[in-house]
């Protein structure tokens, strides 16, 4: 995919002289919380539920995704960056969790979206970073016309207990099989607490199926140095909304280098996303 920095550039800054946008905290009952922001002037009613990944919350890391919203803004669109219930706060450490939890999360800040004012349901994008990707297709699995359009970051695919109870964390879901609970320690960033009723929240998952169903346009974005396995040629045989594209940033990690600026990485996968969402949504 060909970019212009420097057309991008210039554009999210006139875009954003005539499309200021103002951000709202959002309850949505009990822990479930989110941020929503709506470009000020210049919006047609397109917006896109954003869903955080792994024990993270609704900024991401280095506020990585209020900075994607923010270019979102500046191009007309708005967005609800979702806090889930027992995660959504990145210094939590007890995660709690699930599967089923998250997708119905979703479901609930859909309904809120679509009773604001302005927003156009035909117009509607989700977007998932990591297990957030994950959430995207279950929601969308379950509710194929939902979404027009699906943006995927480093997303989790395929058999989702497999990859949720394997890797670095198949000692935490062994440790919570035996005793109910299970410790992992993420490297650089904080040791959390997982429940096994998180680890069998996705015991027959699968993901590749929830994408098979999912009606609307498809983009994920990779980087070719992410942990989880890069499986895009076998993922867009499987999405059947035109177009069905997938971005591979080389070099890019697992949060595409978001602390490491000089990269250039999560800024080529915030304007890749934001230009996909701008012509496709």
């Amino acid at each position: 995919m060909k970019t212009r920095p420097c057309l991008f550039i210039l554009g999210l800054f006139l875009t954003g002289l005539f499309a200021r946008a103002a951000e709202t905290r959002i309850e949505l009952g009990g822990e479930l919380n989110a941020r929503w922001l709506k470009p000020d002037a210049g919006w047609s009613g397109r917006a896109v539920l954003m869903l955080h990944g792994f024990a993270s919350d609704s900024e991401g890391p280095a506020d990585s995704q209020r900075r994607l919203a923010e270019a979102l803004a500046a191009r007309g669109i708005a967005s609800l960056r979702v806090n889930f219930r027992g995660e959504g706060d990145s210094a939590r450490t007890a995660i709690e969790s699930t599967c089923t939890g998250r997708v119905a999360d979703t479901e609930t800040a859909r309904i809120w979206v679509l009773a604001q004012p302005g927003v156009d349901p035909a117009r509607l994008g989700v977007f998932g970073w990591s297990l957030g990707g994950a959430t995207a297709l279950g929601a969308a699995g379950a509710h194929p016309d939902w979404f027009k359009a699906m943006v995927l970051w480093s997303s989790v695919t395929g058999d989702a207990h497999a990859t949720m109870a394997g890797g670095a964390l198949a000692a935490a879901a062994a440790q919570a099989e035996a005793t109910g609970t299970g410790i992992c320690e993420i490297t650089g960033w904080k040791t959390v607490t997982l429940r096994r009723a998180f680890f069998e929240s996705f015991r027959g998952v699968d993901l590749d199926a929830a994408l098979a169903r999912h009606a609307g346009k498809f983009l994920s974005v990779r980087g070719s140095s992410d942990y989880l396995p890069q499986r895009e040629a076998e993922i867009l045989k499987l999405a059947k909304g035109r177009p069905a594209e997938a971005i591979i940033i080389g070099g890019a990690d697992h949060i595409f280098n978001v602390f490491n600026p000089a990269t250039g990485h999560f800024d080529h996968a915030v304007r890749a996303t934001v230009e996909w969402l701008d012509r496709e949504l």
